[in-house]
């Protein structure tokens, strides 16, 4: 009854003629799918708020003359990634991506041929190797839950830390469990040297610009973001953590399960400054998303001339101090048609998340922003 109602609502708003069965039937059909399939599960939705109710308020905000583009935007571009999509990602970081790379070094370090994995697997070495991963999330998007159920009896409890702000005494606790099951492999206590984390990734699931984690601000001459510190908080606290991780050789791995080439072209332009002092820092995206998901000029133009148009865009109650100015095409400029089922980036346009508590336009799924008091 309450769909039955909402799409009598939404045929309204869009000035359906009773007699157009074939629209009704289309628009009905796809819509009331893909709520009951995804859109449904949004986080940010109030209890006894759903997607259908949502969109038909959502569409009534725009100009009669708009709403078809509005309604096309919604079925044409919009990428909605469920619960359920990115949980599949975070289960194929291990064997689809990490697990690679420790077979690359232990095949380079004892010269066996990349392909005879068996044989690489079963050595000490890469066991060590396995066991000398610390997994530490960079946002609540990490996932370290879902990561470390989905493999079992290949990655310990102790390797899995929900924050990259790592504290000496729990980093401690860590290296001395480290050390036991080290003995357990080795058949051996381990030396002082081949006791300590060798590599670290950092896990996250969405990144667009890359500022986030690591940008170079030319006017302080720093380095900003969670990676620069992460870095300062175990370089400058250097004597406190060297007993924890191989300093001199420390491999760090900036894990995303979803992100753009432009977050991927930041990260590394940051890296390649003169003045980046470390070494061995990589990025290990899992999913690259296409720039043909994007809002491009030419084939968007309707749809970016609706992110555009002062009447949908609430300036002030979406720009702040933490945003920036002119991001009707989201944070970045990275014109995203992108939610994410816990919460919509604000790289996305603000067309789809703009707050529940701005007065003169409301997104289809708002979003829950990090610094804003609400």
């Amino acid at each position: 009854m309450k769909n039955e109602i909402a799409q009598a609502l939404l045929n309204k708003i869009l000035s359906i003629p009773d007699t157009d069965t074939e629209r009704m039937t289309k628009i009905g059909r796809y819509f009331q799918n893909m709520a009951r399939y995804k859109f449904d599960d949004y986080h940010q939705y109030y209890p006894g708020m759903r997607f259908l109710e949502k969109f038909a308020l959502w569409l009534n905000q725009f100009d009669e003359a708009d709403r078809d583009t509005a309604l096309e935007f919604i079925e044409e571009k919009l990428v909605f990634i469920s619960h359920a999509e990115m949980n599949l990602l975070v289960s194929s970081i291990f064997p689809d991506k990490i697990k690679d790379i420790l077979i690359g070094k232990i095949a380079n370090e004892k010269s066996i041929p990349y392909w005879r994995i068996d044989e690489i697997t079963s050595t000490k070495e890469y066991k060590a190797l396995k066991r000398k991963c610390l997994f530490c999330g960079l946002s609540d998007g990490a996932r370290t839950e879902v990561f470390r159920r989905s493999n079992p009896g290949v990655i310990s409890h102790e390797q899995v830390y929900l924050t990259y702000e790592l504290s000496v005494d729990r980093a401690k606790e860590m290296s001395e469990k480290l050390k036991k099951e080290l003995k357990d492999i080795y058949g051996a206590e381990p030396s002082e040297k081949d006791s300590k984390f060798q590599m670290l990734f950092l896990l996250d699931d969405f990144s667009a610009s890359g500022t986030s984690y690591l940008k170079y601000k030319d006017a302080e001459k720093k380095f900003k973001g969670k990676i620069a510190q992460l870095y300062d908080n175990i370089y400058k606290n250097k004597d406190q953590f060297k007993t924890v991780f191989d300093l001199d050789n420390l491999e760090v791995h900036i894990v995303i399960y979803m992100c753009t080439k432009q977050a991927i072209d930041q990260i590394s332009k940051t890296i390649s400054n003169a003045d980046w002092p470390y070494k061995n820092l990589h990025i290990t995206p899992i999913y690259i998303i296409d720039d043909s998901i994007k809002l491009n000029p030419g084939p968007d133009d309707k749809y970016i001339a609706l992110c555009n148009n002062p009447k949908y865009y609430d300036k002030g109650g979406i720009e702040d101090e933490h945003t920036g100015n002119d991001i009707q095409m989201g944070y970045g400029k990275c014109s995203l048609p992108i939610v994410l089922g816990h919460n919509t980036p604000n790289n996305s346009v603000p067309l789809l998340w703009s707050y529940d508590s701005c007065e003169k336009f409301k997104g289809l799924f708002p979003r829950i922003p990090r610094h804003k008091e609400l």
